[in-house]
């Protein structure tokens, strides 16, 4: 039995750290887990109930009818507002403005959908910009985009 001694201490060691394993689990998962799968189902009401940051399709439409119609008679008609701009949230809470709305400058919001990606469709519109910008005459500025497109309607 002497030379059992080191298999006993292995045992109780084992039984141990499963015991501390169980009660650790037990206390570390909340109850609310695995109810309607394997997710807390606790937290659709916690996200639920946390102010909305996105607006609506149509949610510029009250301030901004101008740009809306102009986006709608054009190519970038299915995409929201914020594809391009920040959050609504940044620019207007519970229907008043908080703050200016942030416009990055068009060579860069352009180029976040159309600087030439091998990964994107072939008949999607992509240009490599310093190419395109020195193919029709202009010179490279942030705003260049602007001198021969309109952002909320690129085809007029």
């Amino acid at each position: 039995m002497e030379h059992a001694k080191h298999i006993i201490r292995a045992v109780l060691l084992l039984v141990i750290a499963a015991t501390v394993f169980v009660l650790a689990r037990h206390f570390a998962i909340p109850a609310s887990y695995g109810e309607y799968g394997s997710y807390r189902s606790a937290s659709v009401t916690e996200h639920a109930a946390k102010e909305t940051r996105h607006g609506a399709a149509d949610s510029c439409a009250g301030c901004h009818a101008e740009q809306v119609d102009n986006k709608a008679g054009g190519k970038h008609a299915t995409l929201s507002c914020e594809s391009c701009h920040a959050p609504l949230a940044v620019h207007v809470l519970n229907d008043q403005k908080v703050g200016p709305m942030p416009i990055p400058t068009p060579v860069e919001a352009c180029g976040w959908c159309h600087q030439k990606l091998r990964a994107r469709p072939e008949g999607f519109p992509q240009v490599v910009l310093a190419d395109h910008v020195a193919e029709n005459g202009e010179t490279m500025t942030d705003s260049v985009c602007l001198e021969c497109h309109n952002a909320h309607n690129p085809s007029e």
